[in-house]
């Protein structure tokens, strides 16, 4: 999921009573649930070795063991630095603080393996993604339920109201001029604000704050539970009318999660099944020796190696030929290059070499 998720997800933990347990226990939340994503330093050599790195050592099973252990170890670090100042400070409870310093870690690769982006969970003993295919990377719903019980807890003061009023337009113009967005779930995203807006104008007591982070942590859960049993209703009603299909996958729609984008594969032919019901075919094929030239070009490798559902198109020129590889689960052949499910290699021609 997108960083806010999961920012918003352990400040979310922390509003429904964990920070009572532990000094530092809303740090600890908050730093965990976004960790593993240290691996982002990767896209600064560039999007295909962030696509070749990401996902992998950082959201494993090794480092959800390590990552929370040097987690609280930073913590402790500071912990006694700053007991230097202040001798009196309140005591830390620290297997209270180790425990939640796991469930904050282990939540990120939970997000992440709801989305269709793949998440390798077993590394580094086993390079296989996996998929939860259960919500689209940002989801409204998401950032506005773990949102609800924050903004109550955490806008008491000026310069965090003006905060929340600042992330609440951002996040709304995003969404609000999204393409990918329905109308109903713009107007569902308006009214969702309306009512956290309202509830902190009442000025609640912290009781009546923590109470709402509750109910809306609850809805939160209730929700992606049934994000994931209708994406799996959807692949396995139309496994059970394909018959021949090998594999069935559902993209999720923003903010509707009955709706979905279906790719359904077959020995000899992909399906696209879009949320409408409208079903485009598109061959597949093993690559030709042109295309198995342009696999193997180091520029995309990372591209290769966390494809899932792999289209390709072959353009001739005088010097060269154009392979133009396409995730179906991202893009689509005809559509305008762009995202993480587009990559192009120019294959150069030898002297003489004509097409094949």
């Amino acid at each position: 999921m997108d960083p806010l998720a999961h920012t918003l997800f352990g400040a979310a933990m922390a509003e429904t009573g964990l920070k009572k347990y532990s000094r530092y226990a809303t740090a600890t939340l908050l730093i965990g649930a976004n960790l593993p994503d240290i691996d982002a330093v990767a896209m600064l050599w560039g999007e295909d070795i962030s696509l070749y790195i990401r996902r992998g050592w950082s959201h494993g099973v090794l480092a959800m063991v390590v990552l929370p252990v040097v987690l609280v170890g930073g913590i402790w670090l500071w912990h006694r630095w700053r007991n230097r100042r202040r001798p009196d400070a309140p005591p830390v409870h620290w297997l209270w603080l180790v425990a939640i310093s796991f469930i904050a870690v282990w939540s990120h690769p939970l997000l992440d393996w709801l989305n269709t982006y793949g998440i390798r969970l077993l590394m580094p003993f086993d390079d296989t993604w996996f998929y939860g295919d259960t919500l689209f990377i940002i989801d409204p719903w998401v950032w506005l339920l773990a949102a609800a019980g924050v903004v109550l807890a955490r806008s008491a003061s000026r310069p965090l109201w003006v905060a929340w009023v600042v992330l609440g337009g951002l996040t709304s113009g995003l969404i609000l001029t999204s393409d990918l967005v329905s109308g109903g779930v713009k107007s569902l995203w308006l009214i969702g604000l309306a009512v956290i807006v309202t509830l902190r104008w009442r000025q609640p007591s912290p009781v009546l704050s923590q109470r709402v982070a509750q109910v809306s942590f609850a809805a939160l859960v209730m929700y992606i539970c049934m994000a994931y049993g209708l994406a799996r209703v959807a692949e396995h009603a139309w496994a059970s009318e394909g018959g021949a299909a090998t594999q069935v996958q559902a993209n999720p729609i923003p903010g509707i999660p009955r709706a979905h984008r279906l790719v359904v594969v077959h020995e000899d032919h992909y399906q696209i099944v879009s949320a409408d019901g409208d079903v485009q075919q598109i061959p597949r094929e093993p690559p030709n020796a042109i295309v198995q030239q342009a696999m193997a070009d180091p520029g995309i490798r990372g591209f290769i190696y966390w494809s899932r559902f792999l289209y390709w198109d072959v353009d001739e020129s005088t010097d060269h030929w154009l392979v133009t590889f396409r995730d179906l689960r991202y893009s689509m052949p005809g559509e305008a290059p762009a995202g993480i499910g587009y990559a192009e290699v120019r294959v150069p021609k030898q002297r003489g070499e004509a097409a094949h």
